[in-house]
């Protein structure tokens, strides 16, 4: 069961969990995929607060909580995503008080493991996995990050604001990026492998 079994983490652990942006090429909400039986971004919610975060979920709406669990995440509304995702993050550092280091989490890159996620808690610089040269999610926005979003306009794409150290990992759908309905296919039928690989360790590994 989800819930049960989660890591004690330090309060400044955080994540921004990118939900705001409509999908034009898939033409409906990506956050609200069903998985499992329940909403995608219900999911990962769960999933980061079940590894210590303190979570908040940006959105371009405000969702009903009996429809969509967030599970403790503060839920913050950016009602014009269309000018950025920096803008999304931005919203989602003041909602969280700007802390100091902040894991990024696009709903639609769900394909890490726990095993990446708790590599990447535990990192002291600006980080993200990467499989097969190709660099993905989440990612580990340190200081000096932060402070390079919070002084960008929303339009700035994250990557002229920071070069995360990359780590290579193992998980095969880390490069998962749902845009279309064949993504929608294929994460449904890989659904069960990757929330399997969400599930918390009792005994996690350290690095």
């Amino acid at each position: 069961m989800w819930g049960r079994d989660t890591l004690s983490k330090p309060s400044e652990n955080y994540c921004i969990i990118l939900a705001a942006g409509f999908s034009r090429r898939l033409g409906r909400d990506k956050a609200l995929i069903e998985v499992g039986g329940r909403p995608l971004v219900s999911a990962m919610a769960q999933m980061m607060r079940d590894h210590g975060l303190r979570v908040c979920v940006v959105s371009s709406t405000q969702w009903d909580g009996s429809e969509v669990p967030l599970f403790g995440a503060i839920s913050c509304v950016n009602s014009n995503p269309d000018s950025g995702r920096t803008g999304s993050i931005k919203c989602g550092l003041s909602a969280l008080g700007w802390p100091k280091r902040a894991i990024v989490a696009p709903v639609d890159r769900p394909g890490f493991s726990s095993k990446t996620l708790r590599r990447i808690i535990a990192s002291e610089v600006c980080t993200c996995p990467s499989n097969g040269g190709r660099g993905g999610h989440p990612i580990l926005l340190d200081e000096s990050a932060i402070e390079a979003v919070r002084l960008a306009l929303p339009d700035m794409p994250l990557r002229s604001l920071c070069t995360p150290l990359r780590f290579e990992v193992e998980d095969p759908y880390v490069n998962l990026n749902i845009d279309t309905e064949a993504d929608v296919l294929m994460l449904r039928s890989k659904w069960p492998d990757i929330e399997s690989s969400w599930k918390v360790d009792a005994h996690p590994e350290q690095y």
